[in-house]
């Protein structure tokens, strides 16, 4: 066996023209590809959100202590005495400090940027389109807010929000200011229950949840994978068409005469394919990564998954080099088997993803394409670059597993007994 398996890897090695092909030309086709999509494709890059409001402060926060005294006393008819106490746990929880101070929250204010203006020059920046929205603290907004608080009733002075049209801008805002409201609205409840002396408003929740490790799945890490499985493909149509080169040759007869059995021929043909699928995929990940370091700061669990896949991979293109074996020595016309060969690659390889993204083919297509090798090699991938996740390999390794076994069955049925190869 290990004679059968050094002719084949040989043969290989011998067409330095094959070899250059299938090593230095998927390389040579990242490196132009990552170049060329450089600019048309910027899922690289995290989008930034630029925000602009003015705020626009008309109440007199240093009489509004004093304001909510008088209502505590008349329209609440409360004992000065108690008034007072109220007015004292309010100086900690005046609304006016605290939006500023919410607005100016590191968080916020990454996404925000805070105008103090005058209403006038606030509605004439708006026109401009210098802004994107207007929030104005009306006069007695935080008397009222406070005096609402503690009696339990709905304020009847609020904050006003002014826009020129509605943006994504816009209701980004407004859901931010909204959100202010809400906790502080709440906060008021709680210190009404507990009677605390202060209250901290916090930030609203949400935000976007990162699942896993969450790395960033990148145009570079595609074109290496896709470019990776597609000359794995053109390697195993090679291979077989090494097989039509034996027959010309009679190497294939001389084989049988030297009472070899010919199933020693047919796995030779499998290991050394798995050897050179393996070491083809292998280069030109490490090399795209030297070169473009598209795998950054990975740790050695990484690799040994990649690792894992690539023999994996290589073992689902032993089974399709079986099948395309078997038809070869079957098949009167080399140059035709040849040409089913290169019809079979091509059609996996658009519907699997190596020439286009899956995404842009319609569902049926995508549905069929993650059922070839290829394309179930392009998800696992995908998902180990992001997630590394064992858990997620399980379905797409169990049915490559599957192609394997199906097509070494395939091989075997169509490979032919002794005195009928063509």
């Amino acid at each position: 066996m290990r004679s059968f398996i050094k002719k084949d890897i040989l043969m290989f090695w011998r067409d330095r023209k094959e070899l250059i092909t299938v090593l230095v030309l998927p390389v040579l086709l990242v490196f132009i590809l990552n170049f060329a999509f450089a600019g048309l494709f910027n899922h690289d890059k995290k989008s930034t959100i630029d925000l602009q409001l003015a705020v626009v402060n008309q109440d007199k926060e240093a009489e509004a202590l004093e304001q909510l005294n008088k209502k505590l006393m008349n329209e609440a008819s409360l004992e000065e005495q108690e008034a007072t106490a109220l007015v004292e746990q309010a100086q900690h929880i005046q609304p006016v400090p605290l939006l500023f101070d919410f607005l100016e929250n590191k968080d916020i204010k990454n996404l925000v940027t805070v105008h103090r203006l005058k209403e006038a020059e606030a509605v004439d920046k708006i026109k401009e389109g210098d802004l994107d929205a207007i929030l104005i603290i009306p006069d007695g907004f935080t008397a009222e807010s406070l005096y609402a608080a503690f009696v339990g009733k709905t304020p009847t002075v609020k904050l006003q929000y002014k826009l020129e049209q509605q943006t994504n801008n816009s209701s980004a805002l407004n859901n931010i200011i909204q959100g202010f409201m809400y906790q502080l609205n709440y906060q008021f409840a709680i210190q009404t229950i507990a009677g605390a002396k202060e209250v901290e408003v916090t930030l609203p929740e949400g935000g976007f949840e990162e699942i896993g490790t969450g790395e960033t799945f990148t145009m570079s890490q595609y074109f290496t994978i896709t470019m990776g499985a597609l000359f794995a493909l053109f390697m195993v149509a090679t291979a077989a068409t090494k097989t039509g080169i034996e027959i010309r040759q009679q190497v294939f007869n001389r084989i049988l005469l030297t009472n070899s059995h010919p199933m020693q021929f047919f796995i030779g043909k499998m290991v050394s394919t798995i050897c050179l699928v393996f070491l083809q995929i292998i280069f030109v990940i490490i090399v795209s990564n030297l070169i473009l370091n598209i795998f950054p700061d990975r740790s050695m669990t990484f690799w040994i998954g990649i690792a894992a896949m690539a023999v994996l991979f290589s073992f689902a293109m032993s089974g399709l080099a079986a099948v395309f074996t078997a038809i070869i020595l079957r098949m009167n016309n080399i140059d035709a088997s040849n040409g089913i060969f290169m019809l079979v690659i091509l059609l996996f390889g658009i519907i699997g993803g190596n020439f286009v993204p899956i995404q842009m083919l319609p569902d049926w297509l995508q549905q069929i394409g993650e059922w070839t090798p290829n394309g179930l090699y392009l998800v696992m991938f995908t998902d180990w670059i992001q997630f590394e996740e064992l858990s997620s390999l399980a379905k797409p390794s169990m049915l490559l597993i599957g192609f394997v076994i199906l097509s070494t069955m395939a091989g075997l049925a169509l490979f032919p007994k002794r005195g009928i190869t063509k």
